[in-house]
């Protein structure tokens, strides 16, 4: 062959190359840290391969204000495998970090977060109820959220709260695509159609349905709308742990929440529940650590 031909046969290969990672990287978001992906299915199910994992309720709720960006990073530092999040939208339309529906418990304004602008929360303290010292924290947008996580070798299970349109939920899901999160954020509601309309705009999204019932419709339901793992409180599970091992079966995975002391970590791993949610990581990670050590030395 020609040197020129050779050349241009290369040249070829090599756009094609840039061409499909290019593509993968838009259509997938893969990521340098995309691995972490890898130890736990996002797309799929959320099983653990090994030891339970360890999901950081509202950033470090116990250590720090609940959703701020201070208990992201606390959470984050500690080696969990997901921060655990809330979204609650602005009146105009701005996704941000709230658990609650109002803004009375956890900032000092008042009244529903969906009747206030983003000015108006930007402007809230919402950290000082929690300690002094965290007196000048403010409610985060989602896009500061990310711009903590991107980062960090750390995943995100990020829960949808009230009303959302599909132009809404399409709007949130462009922003983690851009941002390249599609293997490192799960999104998660309780409520039906939220999921249904997350099936329908985000299908490249892992999703979890939280729920508050338990019975045989929760594992046909799940299929149907094609989660990764079904999220409830351990009393809700215990009322029949054979639903557990149906789950199981079909390979969709479990959570509970949340669980801040030894004794209910403990059971939440007889029951061989997949993912832990609590208050307090690095009690947590402790725990697991000696759980890990114990079962080598075994």
């Amino acid at each position: 062959m020609h040197t020129d031909s050779l050349r241009r046969v290369t040249l070829r290969t090599a756009c094609v190359a840039w061409a499909l990672v290019t593509l993968l990287v838009v259509l997938f978001g893969a990521t340098p840290h995309a691995a972490a992906a890898s130890t736990m299915q996002l797309h799929g199910a959320l099983h653990r391969e090994g030891s339970v994992s360890i999901v950081s309720h509202r950033g470090a709720a116990a250590l720090a204000p609940e959703n701020t960006l201070a208990a992201m990073r606390i959470a984050i530092e500690q080696g969990v495998d997901f921060v655990e999040t809330d979204l609650q939208l602005t009146s105009d339309g701005v996704p941000m970090l709230l658990h609650d529906p109002t803004l009375d418990r956890t900032t000092n304004g008042s009244g529903p977060i969906a009747t206030h602008t983003f000015d108006e929360v930007r402007a809230l303290d919402a950290g000082g109820w929690f300690d002094p010292a965290n007196a000048g924290e403010r409610v985060p947008t989602l896009e500061e959220f990310l711009d903590v996580l991107e980062p960090a070798n750390v995943r995100a299970l990020v829960e949808l709260k009230g009303d959302w349109t599909t132009e809404q939920l399409s709007d949130v899901a462009d922003l983690l695509q851009s941002r390249y999160m599609v293997n490192r954020v799960a999104l998660q509601s309780f409520d039906e159609e939220t999921l249904r309309g997350l099936q329908q705009v985000a299908p490249q999204f892992a999703r979890v349905m939280l729920t508050r019932e338990w019975d045989a419709r929760t594992v046909s339901l799940a299929q149907e709308l094609e989660v990764s793992a079904v999220g409830g409180r351990p009393k809700l599970i215990d009322r029949n742990l054979d639903l557990l091992a149906e789950l199981r079966a079909t390979g969709i995975g479990s959570l509970t929440y949340t669980l801040n002391k030894t004794k209910r970590w403990d059971r939440a791993i007889e029951r061989g529940i997949d993912l832990i949610v609590t208050d307090d990581p690095v009690e947590l990670g402790v725990w697991r650590s000696e759980i890990e050590a114990a079962a080598a030395g075994a």
